[in-house]
């Protein structure tokens, strides 16, 4: 499941843990940091990794609260879509479970990265939306 720290997002994070918890199947909260890698190959400033780390923070207490276990990644230098589909292929998972919100227009949509991960996913994805 990937995570922003929006509302939408901790909703998707709830249905996620709970369809993690009925199928007793793993789990990974992915943020993904749009922050760059500097020469040591570490991303991020101190700000970047201290939201980056309080978003996940509050995904494994949620997940504690459900006697739940979730793994945890950043990704970074990878556009959210890419990264959310390589860490479901590299961890074998065969659901992806996101928040998303509608996008003014005349047609249903609900954003690029929501859209890429759908038409690019060999697995089943689930867009939450409230």
């Amino acid at each position: 499941m990937p995570v922003n720290g929006t509302e939408v997002s901790r909703r998707a994070a709830e249905l996620a843990i709970a369809v993690a918890r009925a199928f007793e199947a793993p789990i990974t909260a992915l943020y993904v940091s749009g922050a760059k890698r500097d020469a040591r190959g570490r991303h991020g400033g101190t700000r970047e990794r201290a939201r980056e780390q309080a978003i996940l923070k509050e995904i494994v207490q949620l997940a504690e609260q459900y006697d739940q276990q979730v793994a945890t990644r950043v990704r970074a230098d990878q556009s959210s879509g890419e990264a959310v589909l390589t860490e479901a292929k590299r961890d074998g998972h065969n659901l992806i479970i996101m928040g998303v919100g509608r996008r003014p227009g005349d047609s249903l949509f609900f954003g690029d990265t929501a859209a890429g991960i759908f038409e690019k996913s060999p697995i089943s994805v689930v867009l939450v939306s409230s």
